[in-house]
């Protein structure tokens, strides 16, 4: 009964990402996620199957554990303590998620790959919907989201993740490579990616399509083709459709070197995860985002150099002996 209530959620899990931010809904003022709760309830239908799984993270992971606990040590001297049951709620998801890892790589669950296909497809369907019957998605803005216009931006509200979704999507199918269900949906994904504007997401799909197509001649073409993308997707109103445009690189590194400047010595040990406030003047937006765009750089700042530097520094001097 366990292992089949198991395998009901983490399928469950896997379609619901489909959905993306729009299975969000509030509880008592706090923003929370349908597949978060999901995996709050593995994890405790699991709970006595956990003892290895949290061992696993804690030998694997030890020094970034320690960088956070150190860095929510410094976080109670700076901050009031009401002020930091949010970003708690964010570590404590980040934990959630890893122990759900951990306990999937050490358990028999398998999940089939046309599950993952399935959410792909949910994902796809939501953001073609929405990019030819609302293309200006600047009315959301009032609610937080970035004021994306004629770009492939739901069901996530971001081009970049819902891209991400869409080449993860593919990744997760590989194993129906020489079948013309790949090929057809492969064709539909890569027209949605290209839809989204987002240069990240474009190199991440040149990195897929480098790493799985052998055929050195199909290669070149899809290379072709992508660059060529370039100048043959339509141009409308604004820069978000301008492939070539620089102004999002600058204002993000400035916001990044800002933030950076102003870390000071919690650089060192770090300040909590997700305690960062905004550079900018404070936004009444809820769902505005507060902190670097640059992953490294976010849990420089919130961890710390103990949780982000040494555990590379360790990898490379093992690696080297």
């Amino acid at each position: 009964m366990q292992k089949t209530l198991t395998r009901f959620l983490l399928l469950t899990l896997v379609l619901s990402l489909g959905f993306g931010q729009l299975l969000r809904f509030e509880y008592l003022g706090l923003p929370l996620y349908l597949h978060d709760c999901l995996v709050a309830l593995i994890l405790l239908l699991n709970f006595p199957a956990l003892a290895r799984p949290v061992r696993t993270l804690a030998s694997s992971l030890s020094l970034f554990l320690l960088g956070l606990a150190i860095g929510w040590l410094v976080a109670l001297v700076l901050f009031p303590l009401s002020s930091l049951l949010i970003p708690s709620l964010y570590t404590l998801r980040l934990i959630a998620y890893l122990m759900l890892y951990f306990l999937c790589k050490s358990s028999s669950f398998l999940i089939p790959h046309y599950y993952f296909l399935l959410s792909g497809i949910t994902c796809l369907t939501i953001g073609l919907s929405q990019y030819f019957l609302l293309p200006d998605m600047r009315i959301f803005q009032y609610l937080g989201w970035d004021d994306h216009l004629f770009r492939l931006t739901l069901p996530h509200f971001d081009p970049t993740f819902t891209g991400v979704m869409l080449v993860l999507a593919i990744l997760s199918s590989n194993s129906l490579y020489s079948t013309n269900i790949f090929r057809l949906t492969s064709v539909v994904y890569i027209i949605g990616i290209l839809l989204t504007y987002s240069r990240s997401v474009w190199l991440s799909l040149a990195l897929t399509a480098a790493a799985f197509i052998r055929n050195k001649k199909i290669l070149l073409v899809s290379g072709i083709l992508l660059l060529s993308s370039i100048f043959l997707l339509p141009k409308k109103f604004g820069e978000g459709t301008n492939l070539l445009r620089i102004y999002s690189l600058t204002s993000r590194w400035q916001t990044d070197l800002a933030y950076a400047q102003k870390a000071g010595w919690t650089l060192l040990l770090g300040q909590g995860l997700n305690t960062l406030t905004p550079i900018t003047s404070p936004s009444s937006y809820p769902l505005h985002p507060s902190g670097p765009n640059n992953s490294y750089l976010y849990l420089l700042l919130t961890t710390g150099s103990l949780s982000t530097a040494l555990p590379h520094l360790n990898r490379c001097g093992s690696s080297s002996l």
